[in-house]
């Protein structure tokens, strides 16, 4: 499978449980998540965060910086571990700065972008598929914070954490749970301010072409009530209950190559999970990925139909990949890959 960089944001640590009678502004879990969700778009705020991953063998720190001014959202992460880099996002519009020789998919919503899209109508909908429950009061980055656990209902989705600071609203901490309650993956403020504003200078940023490269994408919708524009490649005889085609692109291949590559975003509202295909015309059949993997959270799964290489990833349990996977063919007729003429 190409290697592929997933433009992700980012954190938080400890938080210290307190009596869950000591909350103060209810238990009603379902509204404290719109309240998070809500806060996380509209809260002028900047912070550095830690992010753990792949089952706490990866281990960031960002500083993000996020303003909401005249109905619009800008936001800037640079990270302040590892090899150089910056997310800047203008709405729902993210531009990856990176060096040059890394190379970037389609960003997926990631911990933070998933709560930022959910509202009361989706929460409603969610709740065929997830329970909220109360989790009192925690202390995160020296504030009190609302818990929200979200625990899914079947075996096809994992579950999360949600810990907004109890003035603000605003999600401190955000963990992705197994099914025997481990931690996944989880982002978390340690330090957090309220600034009345951030200048415009913050979210620009010059790059150096010669180490760096800038690129452009749309952040994908998770709203399982609308149809993607386009008429996919590949159909699925079954999916996880509640999981939609929520969002359809068509892009180039890598490194110049003919073709294309097409990506279906699937979702539940809350999960997400993306099916790349394409034809393969250059890559020896040996070397293509098939089978199951997974990196921490995150599963894949790869088959090769006719000259179509499909190949599903998702951070959701491995038997929903195994349904997807299983299910997922290309639409009939199937093309093939032109033959390569031979040598006289």
């Amino acid at each position: 499978m190409r290697a592929r960089l997933l433009c992700a944001g980012a954190a938080a640590w400890v938080a210290v449980a307190l009596p869950a009678q000591a909350a103060s502004i209810g238990d009603d879990p379902a509204g404290n998540l719109i309240r998070a969700a809500a806060a996380s778009r509209t809260t002028t705020y900047e912070g550095v965060m830690v992010y753990r991953g792949d089952n706490g063998d990866r281990f960031e720190v960002l500083r993000v910086q996020h303003r909401y001014q005249d109905g619009s959202e800008r936001e800037r992460l640079v990270a302040l571990t590892g090899e150089p880099r910056q997310l800047l996002r203008i709405d729902n519009k993210l531009i990856c700065i990176l060096p040059k020789d890394q190379m970037v998919s389609l960003a997926r919503p990631g911990l933070r972008g998933f709560l930022t899209q959910l509202n009361a109508d989706r929460v409603q909908m969610l709740g065929h598929w997830y329970d909220f429950r109360d989790l009192g009061l925690g202390r995160i980055a020296g504030r009190m914070c609302n818990g929200v656990a979200v625990l899914p209902r079947d075996e096809y989705r994992y579950g999360y954490e949600v810990w907004a600071d109890r003035d603000t609203g605003l999600p401190l901490k955000i963990s992705l749970v197994g099914s025997r309650g481990e931690v996944l993956e989880q982002v978390m403020f340690t330090d957090i301010s309220f600034p009345a504003s951030i200048p415009d200078s913050v979210f620009t940023a010059a790059v150096d072409s010669s180490k760096f490269k800038a690129v452009a994408q749309d952040l994908p919708t998770l709203d399982t009530g609308t149809t993607p524009p386009g008429k996919p490649q590949v159909s699925f005889d079954q999916l996880p209950p509640g999981y939609h085609v929520v969002a359809h692109e068509d892009r180039p291949l890598s490194n110049g190559q003919p073709g294309q590559m097409e990506q279906l975003l699937l979702s539940d509202g809350l999960s997400a999970v993306s099916v790349f295909s394409e034809i393969e015309q250059h890559a020896a059949p040996d070397k293509l990925f098939r089978g199951v993997s997974h990196l921490g959270p995150v599963q894949a799964y790869g088959r090769v139909i006719g000259s179509y290489h499909i190949t599903i990833v998702g951070e959701v349990p491995p038997q929903a990949i195994r349904m997807i996977g299983d299910g997922a063919h290309p639409v009939l007729p199937l093309p093939t890959a032109p033959a390569e003429s031979a040598t006289p």
